[in-house]
Order: C-alpha cells, then sequence, then structure tokens
C-alpha cells in the first residue's frame, strides 16, 4: 500500500512541477525547384521548424516572471544550399527570461527584435529560396543575443511600442561586433494598421595588415578603420480583416555595405562595387507589396517587391537594383495544418548577373 502511494505520488510530479509549462512549435517541410540561370536544382528542405517551451509564475501584486526558450531544427536533416536552417543549438531562437507587470515587460537574452516580432507583415510566405518570400526585404527582422528588450505595458487599445539594446561583447581588435538599439511603435484599429522601426548599429572595425620594409627588415603594419555605422527605417501599413489583407513596406538603410546583406549582394554578381572603400557610405531604398484574400480554406496571395539601385556616397551603381514577384496560394485543410504554392522571381540587370526563378510546395503543422 506504502509502495503505491509513493509511486501514485511520484507520478503526480511532474505534472505538478510543469503545470504552468507550454509547449508549442511549428514543422514546415517543402520541396522547392530552383533556377539560378546556371544551375537548376529540386531540393527536399525545411522552412523554418522549431520547438518551444514557454511559462509563467505568478509572483503577487500584478507582477509575474515569463520565460521562453525556443529552439530551431530541421526537418529535413540538413541545412539548405543557402545555410539557413537555425538547426544545431539550443535556444537558437526567441529565448529570454524577465518581468512582467503593470509596468510593461522586460526581457533578457536572445529576444526578437521589433521588425521580428511586430513586423513583416508583407512578408506571408515558407519558403527557403530567396525568389519565394521576402527575406531580403525582412533581413533585418532577427533575434538579437546578448540584448534587453523592454515593451510598453498597452495603455492604449492597439498601440505598441518597444525599445531593446544589443551590446557589443566582441570588443577585440579588428572585431566586426556592432552595439544595436531598436525602437519599435505599432497601431492597430478595425483591421487598420501602421507600424514603423528605427535600427541604428554602431561602427565596426577592421583591421589589414600591410607588408612593409624598415632598414632592410620586411615586417607588417597592422591599420584599423571603422565601417560606418548603420541606420535603418522601416514602415508597414495595410488592412488585416473581413478576409482581405493588404499590406505596404517601405525601408530605407544608410551606413556601411552590409546594411543590403549577402542575398541582394549575391544577386548583383559582387559582394561590393569595384573601388569600394569600408569608409564609404552605402544608402538603400526598398518597396514591397502584398495582397491576399481568403475563400473559404483557400487564400491566394501575390508579392511584388523592389529595390533601388544601390547608391556609394551619394552615387548610384548601375545594375544593383531588383524586382521581385511572387504568386502562389495557402489552402488550410484544418486550423493546424496548411498547405502552400508559390511561384517566384527576382529580376535583375548587368553582365554576367542571373535571374532568379523558383517554384514551391510546402506543408505546415502547427502544435
Amino acid at each position: 500500500m506504502k509502495k503505491s502511494l509513493i509511486a501514485l505520488l511520484v507520478a503526480t510530479l511532474p505534472a505538478a512541477a510543469f503545470a504552468d509549462v507550454t509547449i508549442y512549435g511549428k514543422i514546415k517541410g517543402g520541396v522547392e525547384y530552383n533556377d539560378n540561370g546556371v544551375t537548376k536544382q529540386t531540393n527536399i528542405d525545411d522552412l523554418g521548424s522549431r520547438i518551444g517551451f514557454k511559462g509563467t509564475e505568478d509572483l503577487g501584486n500584478g507582477l509575474k516572471t515569463i520565460w521562453q526558450v525556443e529552439t530551431g531544427f530541421a526537418v529535413d536533416g540538413n541545412k539548405d544550399q543557402y545555410g539557413k536552417s537555425s538547426s544545431g543549438t539550443f535556444a537558437n531562437r526567441n529565448s529570454f527570461i524577465g518581468l512582467q507587470g503593470g509596468f510593461g515587460t522586460v526581457r533578457l537574452g536572445n529576444v526578437s527584435n521589433f521588425l521580428d516580432s511586430d513586423m513583416g507583415t508583407v512578408d506571408t510566405w515558407e519558403y527557403n529560396s530567396d525568389a519565394l518570400g521576402l527575406s531580403i526585404f525582412t533581413r533585418d527582422g532577427v533575434r538579437l543575443k546578448n540584448s534587453v528588450r523592454y515593451d510598453l505595458p498597452a495603455v492604449v487599445p492597439g498601440l505598441t511600442a518597444a525599445i531593446q539594446y544589443g551590446t557589443k561583447e566582441d570588443k577585440t581588435t579588428g572585431s566586426q561586433d556592432r552595439e544595436t538599439s531598436v525602437v519599435g511603435l505599432g497601431y492597430e484599429n478595425s483591421g487598420f494598421f501602421g507600424k514603423y522601426a528605427y535600427t541604428h548599429q554602431s561602427k565596426a572595425s577592421s583591421g589589414v595588415n600591410t607588408p612593409v620594409t624598415v632598414l632592410g627588415v620586411s615586417t607588417t603594419v597592422y591599420t584599423q578603420t571603422s565601417y560606418q555605422a548603420n541606420d535603418k527605417h522601416r514602415l508597414e501599413v495595410g488592412y488585416n480583416a473581413n478576409n482581405l489583407f493588404v499590406g505596404l513596406g517601405y525601408q530605407q538603410e544608410k551606413g556601411g555595405y552590409d546594411i543590403i546583406g549577402s542575398s541582394w549582394a549575391g544577386l548583383v554578381g559582387e559582394s561590393a562595387p569595384a573601388g569600394y572603400k569600408i569608409t564609404d557610405q552605402v544608402k538603400t531604398q526598398e518597396y514591397a507589396l502584398t495582397a491576399a484574400y481568403t475563400f473559404g480554406a483557400i487564400t491566394p496571395k501575390f508579392t511584388y517587391a523592389h529595390g533601388n539601385n544601390v547608391k556609394v556616397n551619394g552615387v548610384s551603381i548601375d545594375n544593383t537594383k531588383y524586382d521581385q514577384y511572387v504568386l502562389g496560394a495557402d489552402y488550410a485543410i484544418s486550423k493546424r495544418t496548411t498547405f502552400g504554392a508559390q511561384y517566384g522571381q527576382i529580376a535583375v540587370k548587368g553582365n554576367g548577373n542571373k535571374d532568379l526563378k523558383s517554384f514551391g510546395l510546402n506543408m505546415v503543422h502547427a502544435f
């Protein structure tokens, strides 16, 4: 009898200990056919699967502890050809510990910035290929490691506001780490929404070893230079109600050449323009429009995005712009499972540059 009581008590301990823990996630996989003008390839890809654990503890007087640990994994077992899988490291996605109360919410850890958590509304697609979604336009929606984020309390219905700071923990000579500050503001009412985010990244240093000869002796001289500080603005407005979604995004960025991101640089066939110096100032402007309408379980949708020619020190660099089109539809076979299909193309100009064309089928299950 005593053994039975002890066994029953032990069996109930995990349930009691984890009563406030929620397990959630998404499993997303797909088939994509990609043609970059040189190589045609069919891939079976993970599209951003993740699993997470989150919970709260009531501390009294309206204050509570909040926490979350989220990990990405590749359902296909591998990184895709773009290296985008976040598989392999525990808590590599939005993970934090914090406090929530009448003063608002404070979180510490690897925390999503405002562009990742509250914006990116124009990117409604599931994909790996850059041509099948707005990964270029939304490239700044990320998690900030070693960061603290404060969200204001919901004093006005529909109003959201947040500030975030990410430290520069690698201060070694030549480090390209940057301090990052983000301010976000949003408002939604009767289906209409408007959201704005400003991101500032501090200067980053870079070092070059130059061989020299002094009094017949060969040696090297280390010269340290600084990349431009980055300033980024994004605005999203639109309507999302009555089965209709229309979203318009605009962003402008100024700083070092890294603001355009590796995907955009890869499209125009160069990591930086010929003769570019890291002290040069680069400027970009981009637009994105997405429209979707739900008929029962089917949601047809369309996206157009455009990036102007990149400017370096105020001079427009030819053949560095892009135009993107994505057309497709989602079919919800249940509340938690959706099938999707889309075709996308990114058109670029210039000698040696090739358009990227892709077709994808995907399946997403949320739990």
